[in-house]
């Protein structure tokens, strides 16, 4: 995910473009420095404890939140104060890059894309937990590689897809389906912990936690070869199955 310091440019948002009434121009977002800390102002708060004073990434998750009255200040070109108000969304306009941080930032904890990234975390030594800025996140142990979790709560349907920053880099970030990154990411898990075991041992550990992933996410991964292992093997591995553990390798390897 972008840090917070990714959306400021000297003392302006850039990502958050608004356009003002007459006289019309583009106005950002003025940002200021409090004790070190990057700040925007809020007029209609200024009688708070912090005195209108918000930190930026406090501001970006109550704009994730699309909240009500949300207000901060900007500058015209001849240095006048004005304000920019999210209530005036056909005013506003977020870059792509911003509108994806906001979307990582709402990803409800319990949706889909959320429970992929959760799965993928727990996928040791090949992932981590990590908690980027307040989001639940998957960071590879390999390389860096982050992947959040999106909002999808307002798509026709939801189908998993997660945020991915290659390396770790916030400039070099898409979207992909869950599933297609679980599905390489098991496979290899699935081998690392089953040295030694034969192809139809690791063919068996892949179904199961196939099955798993399913169960946990909603999601298919996608082995379009995999086949059902023995039936001595289901039997075997039912119980494993229901609380999350597949079938151990080492039981069903010579």
């Amino acid at each position: 995910m972008s840090r917070v310091e990714d959306f400021i440019r000297g003392d302006r948002m850039p990502d958050i473009v608004y356009r003002t009434v007459a006289p019309e121009e583009d106005v950002c977002p003025r940002v200021s420095f409090r004790a070190g800390v990057a700040c925007v102002y809020m007029h209609n708060e200024r009688a708070a404890p912090h005195k209108g004073f918000v930190p930026v990434a406090e501001f970006l998750q109550r704009l994730a939140r699309n909240e009500s009255n949300l207000a901060v200040t900007g500058y015209r070109a001849n240095g006048r104060q004005t304000t920019v108000s999210f209530n005036r969304a056909e005013r506003v306009t977020l870059s792509t890059r911003l509108q994806a941080h906001l979307s990582t930032l709402r990803a409800p904890r319990q949706g889909r894309s959320a429970s992929v990234v959760a799965f993928l975390a727990n996928l040791m030594p090949l992932y981590t937990h990590e908690d980027h800025q307040g989001v639940w996140s998957a960071r590879s142990l390999q390389d860096g590689t982050l992947v959040l979790p999106v909002d999808e709560s307002e798509w026709d349907e939801e189908r998993g897809i997660v945020r991915v920053l290659w390396q770790g880099d916030a400039a070099r970030e898409c979207f992909v389906d869950g599933n297609h990154i679980a599905t390489l990411a098991l496979e290899r898990y699935v081998r690392l912990h089953g040295i030694g075991a034969t192809e139809e041992a690791v063919a068996a550990e892949l179904w199961f936690m196939a099955n798993h992933f399913r169960f946990k996410t909603g999601c298919d991964l996608y082995l379009p070869q995999l086949k059902d292992p023995p039936n001595g093997w289901v039997r075997a591995g039912r119980k494993a199955l229901e609380i999350g553990q597949g079938i151990l390798t080492n039981l069903i390897s010579p």
